[in-house]
């Protein structure tokens, strides 16, 4: 299994919970967020320039469209926001506040529809489908902590990530819809969290509380992995000129202060460049864009 170390961030942010990385090839630019402190991050590299946006509440992940505005899940439901704008455009909350529930990680589907899930009480959480007329399908339940997701390069498996069952479970894709669900994998030690696929058809996985990204191949197998200086990635994303960069986002969410002060780079930004090519991140695909 070959190895890559990373030993200091490209950016240190201090998230406390970073997430959702995303690289936009049009701008060459990667965004991310903090899931907790509601913040939205603008980076270009070859500047290279960071530029931060308060979205004024919780923000679970993003997603890119054919405009120029982000496609936000926002705490308890969706919005749109142009970066630099004072407030984003919300348009549909789905998570009643009451609940405990909150969105968490999602991604755009091959067919252009925004697949997002949440996290909460045990078996309360849920996995929905933004469609492209902004109508919702509920596409799994009893699930707990929703993370990472992907569609097979054929597009006839669906992996998603339930981080309390410590596993990523694979699921036939029928019609779009997933069925027949089976353990994929499951790591000797953290929680698998985001994830990100290759031209190859590999994912790759950040491991919360593992201090590393692995590289699986479609059948399970552990190909690669990236050992970090920091205890819980949370995400990854390929971007660069080349998407040959791996970007890696970090927490330092309920880290005690003697593990602060052993991970002082908690909560930053990573990257490396690895042997495999990422795909282009999908555009959520608008009937109707926003004004």
């Amino acid at each position: 299994m070959h190895t890559y170390t990373i030993e200091k961030p490209i950016i240190s942010c201090a998230n406390v919970l970073g997430e959702s990385p995303l690289w936009d090839s049009a701008k060459k630019t990667l965004f991310w967020v903090d899931i907790e402190l509601g913040l939205l991050y603008e980076y270009l590299p070859e500047l290279p320039l960071l530029n931060v946006h308060k979205i004024g509440q919780k923000l679970g992940c993003i997603a890119l469209t054919e405009t120029e505005h982000l496609l936000l899940a926002t705490e308890l439901g969706f919005a749109f926001y142009r970066p630099g704008d004072a407030f984003p455009q919300s348009f549909l909350d789905i998570i009643p506040r009451d609940s405990g529930a909150m969105f968490n990680d999602g991604k755009i589907s091959p067919s252009g529809d925004f697949w997002v899930g949440s996290k909460g009480p045990r078996g309360l959480a849920r996995l929905y489908r933004l469609n492209h007329d902004l109508t919702v399908d509920l596409i799994l339940e009893g699930l707990s902590i929703s993370n990472g997701i992907a569609w097979s390069l054929d597009n006839r498996f669906f992996y998603h990530t339930d981080s309390f069952d410590r596993c990523i479970y694979r699921y036939d894709l029928v019609n779009n819809l997933p069925i027949n669900r089976e353990v994929f994998y499951t790591p000797p030690i953290g929680t698998p969290d985001g994830l990100a696929l290759d031209t190859a058809g590999n994912l790759w996985v950040a491991i919360w509380d593992g201090s590393r990204v692995v590289q699986l191949s479609p059948d399970g197998e552990e190909l690669a992995q990236i050992l970090l200086p920091v205890s819980r990635p949370t995400s990854v994303a390929f971007g660069g000129l080349k998407m040959r960069t791996l970007y890696i986002t970090s927490a330092s969410v309920d880290l005690s202060e003697d593990e602060k002060s052993a991970q002082p780079y908690a909560g930053a930004l990573f990257s490396v460049e690895v042997d495999a090519v990422g795909l282009h991140t999908e555009r959520f695909i608008l009937r109707a864009a926003p004004e």
